[in-house]
């Protein structure tokens, strides 16, 4: 039992009285068990419902199913996103037996793993100082002889700087370079064994020996980020711009993150921005024309001079790119997602639209072996306050690992500055870290710093490789999500030269910032270039910059090109052409009957057959009236024979708020969901999704309007049970991105809403009452209509 008094970290860390202890309570049979039942810990609970988002109803068979005897359009949901974990073995039988015999060494290993970010040097002003853990002294473990040879098999991952043998001084080192320096990781978390054992033998190996042949196009980079900051403040210093100064570091995490794309061999990206550094990355990272963002921030539009889009605040530009890099032959086609709002809430809506692009591109190419997140990358960044503190963060964290969500993992990347607006960490947030929101999603954090650590006086200590650990924690990241397709996080640790907008002065509340060394100097003094190159280059630079100031004035911005999938459609303000969209009875019929009909073998509870099942049968083969659902059904169903898609998404959409739809059956025996429409014959049909959503509304409405922007032939609906979700939860959403995105950006969008509860609840509470269309809303972007109503 734990006497009082004693550490209660010490709690969790058994005694070493007896060396092997901890594996002697075991008997051999136990260890056995323990190690087969680990080593398929990775498999999600989703992998039961496998298939289940298009109703794919398997008969039971004495043996599995092929994917081949699967349509490929249910392929894709048929592996779970920690698919591959369950080929993870944790240990060999001999690295389990190394193990046994140095109990005290794995524990030091382990130490270091859970505790290593604590005693790391990640705050580029000094002011959090690196701790002493008593977890990571030896000789808490009774290891006590530096010269000993151990062999590190099975206990930590051999490198390039660690053999297999090493003495305990080497093995120290080895640690504290992989953990205690300007990078470190929080990842005992996650409760996976088989997903952690992976992380830590990945970083403990990783050789990052060729990102080093890079760090020239690095400098590059930030070079422009730094000459085009100092460039504005000099020529428009009474614009806000909410620069990038203090974080130029950013620019090599984007870059890394989409060169690891394009060598992976992934055509697109999906990147979300916020507003701290966005027009210094847009003109870096992704090369959009200087003299245009000049021209917006002189008060110009970012489109060209007769069109009829509003344009938007300067610090929410957006336009898709193509980047090439010549180490690579798959260029990647960038998409910059437009942001409704300075904070996060362009997050859910890049997940939706990288998501839906992926599983489009799937389709066209009809990969055999295909995951979600084979194609596209999804790339947000966020501000350390906002990330911490802003709902919809943990919405769409939570929506992650979500079958019918999931987007094969998104990269975050936390631009931590450590204060928020003028708020300091210690009234900001209740968490040592920013990113410690992300772990209740069991999502892997990567703590990575740039600049040297400070000394007592100011002056610049050991500037070392840090570029190259931005860059490593960039690859790490992307390896990570393309392993177990899920979400991580990066969390760097940087600062804001001129504090929240250019008219700040920083040094009110972060004084330690006058304290920074040059960049350039740093690079010069780590190799990275000679001075005569960084010379040339800034001065080529600069005369860019000169000559897009100029051309700024007169300057007539290019419109951003729609899709191909948007092109077929009319532009805005167009006259369409209409075309009948009348159905004959007989195929009404038809599908009426069909949203009734069960998969063979799915047995339907009694009470849906009796009030649900049988009343449709009769009303249609009768030709009766038919009620709502019966004509929603319909619609559906004729469109799916048309070869649209359809997405259903919303909290109870299956089987619908007041149990009227029944859109998914599912089986009273085996628990499989089957969806009646999906068996509409025809090989071109399209497919009808049912997505019963997790209970969060801000974050579902704006997955859904990212799905409706990427694809207009599939029909986005989102539904929400009552008008207050709408109203309250969900109406910023509606206000910032559904109504005003094609009045702002020229982006249109086809996604229906439903309020489940307008006529049942006329007599509730007011806040049940059905919602409004917000006043901002015009004719040309929503059209609201009541059951029952005809449309004009």
């Amino acid at each position: 039992m734990l006497k009082a008094g004693k550490s209660a970290r010490r709690a969790i860390l058994p005694q070493i009285a007896h060396p092997a202890l901890p594996f002697r309570c075991l008997s051999p049979r136990a260890v056995r068990k323990a190690r087969n039942r680990l080593q398929h810990a990775g498999i999600l609970a989703n992998w039961f419902h496998e298939g289940a988002e298009y109703g794919n109803y398997a008969q039971p068979q004495p043996e599995a199913k092929s994917c081949k005897q699967t349509i490929w359009f249910l392929q894709y949901h048929s592996m779970s996103i920690f698919a591959q974990a369950k080929n993870l073995t944790l240990v060999s039988s001999d690295e389990l037996e190394n193990r046994q015999q140095q109990p005290e060494l794995l524990h030091l290993v382990n130490g270091y793993r859970r505790y290593g970010h604590l005693s790391s040097n990640l705050d580029p002003l000094g002011i959090k100082k690196a701790e002493l853990i008593e977890e990571l002294s030896a000789g808490l473990y009774g290891l006590t002889e530096e010269s000993k040879m151990y062999n590190v098999e099975g206990i930590i991952a051999p490198s390039s700087g660690l053999s297999r043998r090493a003495d305990l001084s080497a093995i120290i080192e080895a640690l504290q370079r992989t953990y205690c320096r300007n990078i470190s990781y929080e990842f005992e978390h996650i409760t996976s064994p088989a997903v952690r054992q992976w992380f830590a033998g990945y970083v403990e190996s990783l050789d990052t020996a060729d990102i080093s042949l890079r760090r020239e196009r690095f400098f590059e980079h930030m070079t422009k980020a730094e000459l085009f900051e100092q460039f504005l403040q000099k020529k428009l210093p009474n614009v806000k711009r909410y620069g990038l100064e203090g974080s130029e570091a950013m620019t090599v995490v984007l870059d890394q993150l989409i060169f690891e794309g394009s060598c992976a061999g992934m055509t697109d990206a999906v990147v979300g921005l916020t507003h701290r550094g966005r027009m210094t990355l847009l003109a870096t990272v992704f090369g959009y024309s200087e003299a245009e963002i000049v021209h917006k921030l002189r008060g110009g539009s970012e489109f060209p001079i007769g069109s009829l889009h509003t344009g938007d605040i300067m610090a929410d530009l957006g336009k898709p790119v193509v980047l090439t890099y010549p180490e690579s032959s798959t260029p990647v086609n960038v998409d910059i997602v437009r942001n409704g709002c300075h904070l996060n809430s362009s997050m859910p809506v890049a997940v939706g639209k990288s998501r839906t692009k992926d599983v489009n591109i799937a389709k066209t190419r009809r990969s055999d072996r295909y995951m979600v997140g084979d194609h596209v990358l999804a790339i947000t960044v966020h501000g350390d306050a906002s990330f911490e503190a802003q709902g919809i963060v943990a919405e769409t964290l939570g929506m992650s690992g979500l079958a019918h969500f999931t987007n094969g993992g998104t990269i975050h990347i936390v631009l931590n500055n450590q204060v928020g607006y003028t708020t300091p960490v210690s009234h900001g947030r209740s968490t040592r870290y920013a990113s410690d929101i992300a772990k209740f999603a069991d999502i892997p954090i990567i703590h990575c710093e740039w600049r040297a650590p400070r000394d007592g006086i100011g002056t610049p200590g050991r500037c070392g490789q840090y570029t190259n650990e931005v860059a490593r924690a960039a690859r790490i990241a992307f390896a990570y999500r393309s392993k177990f397709r899920k979400d991580v996080v990066i969390d760097m640790w940087t600062f804001r030269t001129r504090g929240h907008n250019e008219m700040d002065e920083p040094t009110f509340t972060q004084p330690a910032i006058r304290f920074q060394p040059s960049l350039r100097k740093r690079l010069i003094n780590d190799g990275v270039l000679t001075s005569d190159y960084a010379s040339t280059f800034r001065k080529s630079y600069i005369n860019t910059l000169s000559m897009a100031f100029a051309q700024s004035l007169n300057c007539n911005p290019t419109e951003a090109p729609k899709s191909p999938r948007w092109r077929m459609l009319s532009p805005l303000r167009s006259i369409p052409v209409e075309k009948p969209t009348g159905v004959d009875i007989g195929t009404l019929k038809e599908v009426g009957l069909q949203s009734v009909t069960p998969a063979k073998g799915c047995k339907v509870h009694p009470r849906i057959e009796r009030f649900h099942i049988k009343p449709r049968v009769k009303r249609l083969n009768e030709d009766q009236p038919v009620d709502w659902a019966t004509a929603e059904a319909m619609a559906f169903g004729t469109l799916l024979k048309e070869g649209y898609h359809v997405r259903l998404s919303g909290q109870d959409v299956g089987r619908g708020t007041f149990s009227q739809r029944h859109a998914m059956l599912v089986c009273q025996d085996t628990e499989q969901v089957s969806v009646p429409l999906n068996l509409l014959p025809g090989k071109d049909a399209g497919k009808i999704e049912v997505v019963n959503s997790n209970l969060c509304e801000e974050a579902a409405l704006a997955f859904e309007y990212g799905v409706s922007v990427e694809d207009p032939f599939t029909l986005a609906i989102w539904e929400a049970q009552f008008g207050d979700f709408l109203q309250q939860r969900a109406n910023l959403r509606l206000t910032g991105y559904v109504t005003a995105g094609e009045t702002k950006w020229g982006q249109q969008n086809g996604l229906v809403g439903i309020v489940a509860a307008w006529l049942r609840w006329r007599r509730s509470r007011p806040q049940f009452l059905p919602a409004r269309a917000p006043p901002c809303c015009c004719q040309t972007t929503l059209l609201t209509v009541n059951p029952g109503q005809a449309m004009p």
